[in-house]
């Protein structure tokens, strides 16, 4: 599991200051804590530690040499830098299960047997910290015209130690055949009904 290190922030100093000066802003929340933790850490270090790591991934944060085992809540990002500004964290407890989200990814799409499409992009669920799935990850060029993968059909909802909340009829992955001469076909039609609709020579 990714660390990240980060400090107490110094609340007399203000968010939009930190972010000049190159700081993430953030917060950790959790059951067992008395009050959130306000932290601060460096825009590099979380681009480093970060980078593979989406809302619901689990990340060891050290504030000041105390470790959070956490997941990540969400993230606020500069639309367009994209650099972080602020991310929200939350404490796992041993024991305690924890809502969270995993993330679907879809890959080889390049080699689709056909035309992909779907309905979620990720699946909500809850479950103890040591049963917590991150990504569900689906090669997809291994999947023939007219597969239709449903949640249920996933290995996520057939571990008993997950209870899954995303419906399980849901649709995770359908192929279907490319669409041939659809434009063609239009194009032949809109000349047929220019040629109906011409006035005939007298």
């Amino acid at each position: 599991m990714e660390t990240l290190q980060a400090t107490t922030r110094d609340m007399n100093i203000k968010a939009k200051k930190l972010r000049r000066e190159g700081f993430v802003t953030g917060s950790i929340c959790g059951r067992e804590l008395e009050h959130s933790v306000l932290i601060q850490f460096k825009q590099n270090e979380a681009q480093k530690q970060l980078a593979h790591t989406a809302i619901g991934g689990r990340i060891t944060v050290d504030v000041d040499g105390t470790s959070y085992s956490t997941i990540i809540k969400d993230i606020s990002r500069d639309p367009l830098s994209q650099k972080f500004i602020d991310i929200s964290f939350q404490q796992l407890v041993a024991g305690e299960k924890i809502k969270n989200t995993a993330e679907i990814i879809f890959r080889n799409e390049e080699h689709a047997q056909g035309y992909v499409t779907s309905n979620l992009s990720e699946i909500t669920y809850r479950a103890l910290p040591k049963d917590l799935v991150e990504k569900i990850e689906l090669d997809v060029s291994a999947y023939p015209i007219g597969t239709n993968i449903k949640v249920a059909d996933l290995d996520i909802a057939k571990n008993p130690a997950i209870e899954v909340l995303t419906p399980l009829e849901e649709s995770v992955l359908h192929v279907s055949e490319h669409a041939h001469g659809g434009i063609e076909e239009e194009e032949t039609e809109d000349a047929d009904a220019t040629t109906d609709a011409a006035p005939s020579e007298s």
